[in-house]
C-alpha cells in the first residue's frame, strides 16, 4: 500500500511540474530601447525581448535613441483649413494628426506569455503634466480598438498617472483602465506638443496563459480609436 501511495504521489509531482502554470513574479518585457540604431531612420527585427517587430510608427514627432532611452518630442499637426472641410473634420482626424509613437510586436512568440494584470511605463517628462496631453492605444490581438487620455489611466494605488521631471515606474491597472492584459499594438500619441523620455515597458503579474484563441482573456468592451476620444475637450483643459 505504501509503495502504491508513493508511486501515486510521485505522479501527482511529475504531472504538476510538467502541468503549464503561471510564473510568480514573471515579468514580460515590452521593450526597453537597447540599441543605439532604434529610431525613425531603421527599424530593428526583433525587439530587446527576442520577439519580432512587425512595424513601428514615427508621425508628427521627432525621436532620439540616446544610450537606451528614447527621447520623444511630439509635434502634433495645427488645424489649417486648408486641410480639413472643418474644424470638426480635423478632430474627426486626430489619430492622423496626433504626434504618434508606437510598435507592433508579437509578444503571443514568447514562451509563457500570459494576459498580465499590470503594465510599467518607467517614463519622465521635459517639463512634467505631459499626462495631461497625451493618449495611450492599443489595437491588439482580438481587433478591437482601446484608448483613454494618459491621465485618465488608472495606477495600481487607485490613482491616476502624474508625469515629472523625475524617473518614475508608473505601474498601471489595465482592467481597471479598460484595457485588455496583452497587446501586440502599442501607441503613445500626444494631442499637444510635448516632449516625453521612455526607458522601458513591460507587463506584469499574469492572470491568465495566452492560448490559440487570440479573444480568451480579452473580454473587455473596446474603448475605441483615438479619434473617438473628446480631444477637443481636452485641449480646451489645457488652456
Amino acid at each position: 500500500m505504501k509503495k502504491f501511495l508513493a508511486i501515486v504521489l510521485a505522479a501527482m509531482m511529475l504531472l504538476a511540474v510538467a502541468a503549464p502554470g503561471l510564473a510568480e513574479g514573471e515579468v514580460f518585457l515590452w521593450d526597453n530601447f537597447d540599441g543605439n540604431d532604434r529610431g525613425p531612420s531603421g527599424k530593428p527585427e526583433l525587439a530587446p525581448n527576442g520577439a519580432p517587430i512587425w512595424w513601428d510608427n514615427w508621425d508628427n514627432l521627432r525621436a532620439k535613441n540616446e544610450e537606451g532611452v528614447l527621447k520623444i518630442d511630439y509635434r502634433p499637426k495645427a488645424y489649417d483649413p486648408e486641410d480639413y472641410d472643418s474644424e470638426d473634420d480635423y478632430f474627426a482626424q486626430a489619430g492622423s494628426w496626433m504626434g504618434n509613437w508606437g510598435e507592433a510586436i508579437d509578444m503571443w512568440r514568447l514562451d509563457g506569455i500570459s494576459y498580465c494584470k499590470y503594465l510599467t511605463i518607467r517614463i519622465k517628462g521635459e517639463e512634467g503634466g505631459e499626462e495631461k496631453k497625451m493618449v495611450m492605444d492599443w489595437h491588439p490581438e482580438d481587433a478591437k480598438f482601446y484608448a483613454a487620455r494618459f491621465s485618465d489611466l488608472v495606477l495600481a494605488d487607485g490613482s491616476h498617472p502624474v508625469i515629472t521631471t523625475e524617473w518614475q515606474d508608473l505601474v498601471i491597472d489595465l482592467e481597471a483602465s479598460g484595457f485588455p492584459g496583452m497587446t501586440n499594438a502599442f501607441h503613445l500619441r500626444a494631442f499637444a506638443k510635448c516632449i516625453v523620455y521612455l526607458d522601458e515597458i513591460s507587463f506584469s503579474e499574469a492572470v491568465a496563459p495566452v492560448t490559440a484563441n487570440p479573444t480568451e482573456g480579452m473580454t473587455l468592451p473596446e474603448t475605441g480609436r483615438p479619434a473617438e476620444l473628446p480631444i477637443k475637450d481636452f485641449l480646451a483643459e489645457l488652456e
